[in-house]
């Protein structure tokens, strides 16, 4: 076990979210990740990130623990996520995830249209849509007129890690090609800046022993998870199989008493049968004579054709051999026949 944490420790990189979180900690590269996923707000400064920040929308509510979350100088709200495993609920995680950022935007007794904007960020190591994009990024908008965005002030984007389009800026492309660890261009600041603080991660003893406290209970807990999915799918199958049961046991009654009705209708059936049989059987004796008297009118036919075609073949001056070939061919007979035919 030892062993196999200590390589996945040395193996692990930007996509283990708790490398990530430790290198997003860094206040320069959390800003510039930022400017790099949305340039277009210009953001100078932000406020020292933190990691695992906790909210709960209320008391007896799921709480949510973000990754990593600031705000920048104009009071925009951010939360960046690392998801390294699809649980297939993507699109439910990031709402409550935007309701959760979203309830820090709104001050006490501050109007709503004040409310500081919100910004969800997840990047994924799948295609958390399935729909080939390299990067997702969500609004509302009015189903009647699809290009008509609400601003609500919330945005999520999603980045699909593994992809390959390169449909982003090319800064952006080499933070993704840095998660994936792909090559990457060695002279960008920011590649630099990441290469030094995950190594800087990596030497920490007290993240090391935390990482793998963490890792063995994240197997644990998955384990147990396990199990109790294990469980609860035998009771499940157990009820259905009871329930199955109990309608077996209904059909078997069913088909016993259908059986008993199928007997004496058998019984009815067996005697029609026999008529049927011997009604069958009288018509099929009156069939075969009938064929019998067919084949042997045409074979007659047959003979009398044969013998008229031959007569008038022999009256054309044909020679035998001749007039042989040609009955043979065209009445497909034996050499036997063909002999009998011609001794008469």
């Amino acid at each position: 076990m030892n062993e196999f944490l200590r390589k996945k420790w040395e193996m692990a990189g930007l996509a283990d979210d708790y490398i990530f979180n430790k290198v997003m900690l860094d206040y320069d590269i959390c800003l510039e990740v930022l400017r790099r996923i949305l340039p277009d707000l210009h953001i100078k400064k932000i406020k020292l990130p933190n990691n695992q920040q906790e909210f709960a929308v209320a008391p007896d509510a799921k709480a949510v623990r973000f990754d990593i979350y600031t705000t920048d100088e104009q009071g925009n709200h951010y939360d960046i996520e690392m998801q390294v495993a699809d649980h297939h609920n993507i699109a439910k995680r990031i709402r409550y995830y935007q309701t959760a950022s979203s309830m820090e935007a709104y001050d006490k007794g501050q109007p709503y249209e004040q409310a500081d904007d919100s910004y969800v960020i997840f990047f994924c190591n799948f295609d958390p849509f399935q729909l080939g994009q390299q990067r997702y990024v969500l609004h509302k908008h009015i189903d009647e007129i699809p290009e008509q965005i609400i601003e609500d002030g919330q945005t999520d984007i999603l980045f699909n890690v593994p992809s390959l389009r390169h449909d982003v800026d090319p800064k952006m492309q080499a933070f993704l090609d840095m998660i994936a660890q792909r090559e990457v261009e060695a002279t960008d600041p920011l590649v630099v800046k990441l290469k030094e603080r995950i190594a800087v991660v990596k030497r920490n003893r007290k993240w090391r022993s935390e990482y793998m406290r963490r890792s063995v209970y994240e197997m644990d807990q998955e384990m147990r998870e396990k199990k109790i999915r294990e469980g609860e799918r035998k009771v499940r199958d157990g009820k259905r199989e009871i329930l199955e049961g109990k309608r077996e046991l209904q059909k078997s009654r069913r088909e016993i008493l259908e059986g008993k009705n199928e007997v004496q209708k058998g019984k009815r059936e067996i005697q029609k049968s026999k008529r049927e049989i011997k009604e069958g059987q009288d018509r099929l004796k009156e069939k075969e004579q009938l064929i019998q008297e067919r084949e042997q009118k045409l074979h007659e036919n047959q003979q009398t054709i044969i013998k008229t075609s031959i007569v008038a073949m022999r009256e054309l001056n044909i020679d035998e051999t001749t007039i042989k070939k040609e009955i043979k061919e065209k009445f497909d007979l034996s050499d036997k026949e063909i002999k009998d035919y011609f001794a008469e």
